[in-house]
């Protein structure tokens, strides 16, 4: 009996998919969802959070960013939120309001590695290369011995000082 109960419970449960669940998958025992032509590999239970860090990392920094709101409503003082919603900003071109959020991720905590990684490129992008400096300090302040956030803003800051040292001379305007 119990087993013809959980048969029909099965088939009561397919029948009633809504059309919108007809485009997920079973993959390696998860659930994913077709986002169309490509498979971001998001689990419908995921949380918001987490939904935006996996766009972020197929670079939909846009469609990251009402995930990253939400989320940003239910925990408010979440530092990795809080930097994230400055990068999604920045990588979509809103470097205002990236990098207000930035200094909100460095009140609620000035340790912050990657706050101070991405602030430093911001800056880089603004071509405050002082500001820059600054933040690849407190990294280094922060771990002396290395870490993936300090290695990063090292690199972009040679590579920026080797693009404007390499950049051709403007010449001198006419006086005619």
């Amino acid at each position: 009996m119990r087993k013809e109960f959980v048969v029909v419970l099965l088939a009561f449960a397919a029948a009633t998919v809504p059309a919108s669940a007809q485009q997920m998958g079973v993959r390696g025992g998860a659930i994913y969802h077709d986002m169309g032509t490509m498979d971001y590999g998001m689990a419908p239970q995921e949380n918001d959070y987490a939904t935006a860090r996996r766009l972020i990392h197929f670079g939909k920094y846009a469609e990251a960013i009402p995930y990253l709101n939400n989320a940003h409503m239910e925990q408010p003082h979440k530092t990795d939120i809080i930097v994230y919603l400055g990068y999604a900003h920045h990588m979509t071109g809103d470097n205002d309001l990236a990098l207000d959020y930035y200094r909100v991720a460095l009140q609620e905590d000035p340790d912050h590695l990657l706050a101070h990684e991405y602030l430093g490129e911001l800056y880089l992008g603004l071509n405050y290369l002082p500001s820059a400096q600054e933040q690849l300090a407190r990294l280094n302040q922060l771990c002396p011995s290395g870490c993936d956030e300090r290695d990063a803003l090292t690199k972009a800051i040679a590579t920026y000082q080797a693009s404007a040292s390499a950049a051709p001379a403007t010449p001198p305007k006419s006086s005619n």
